[in-house]
């Protein structure tokens, strides 16, 4: 008994870190997702001439950059 307990505590461990694997590739992917869509943003609105939008999106861009390479160096 005591061993298939001590099994399925594995099992659960085991599931556990492949899913935190798992959300910490998504997480990363996100940032850059967002990253690409504010560097879009900051594009158009240099096209239209809105350079204060375009400051803010840069500064954006900028910070989900930071905080994909960030993710990427912690796991």
């Amino acid at each position: 008994v005591h061993w298939f307990q001590a099994k399925a505590l594995q099992d659960r461990w085991k599931e556990e870190t492949e899913l935190v694997q798992l959300e910490m590739n998504w997480t990363c992917n996100f940032f850059l997702w967002k990253a690409g869509q504010w560097s879009d943003w900051m594009q158009q609105s240099l096209v239209k001439d809105f350079p204060g939008h375009a400051c803010y999106s840069g500064r954006q861009s900028h910070m989900y950059s930071l905080l994909a390479q960030d993710a990427q160096a912690a796991f």
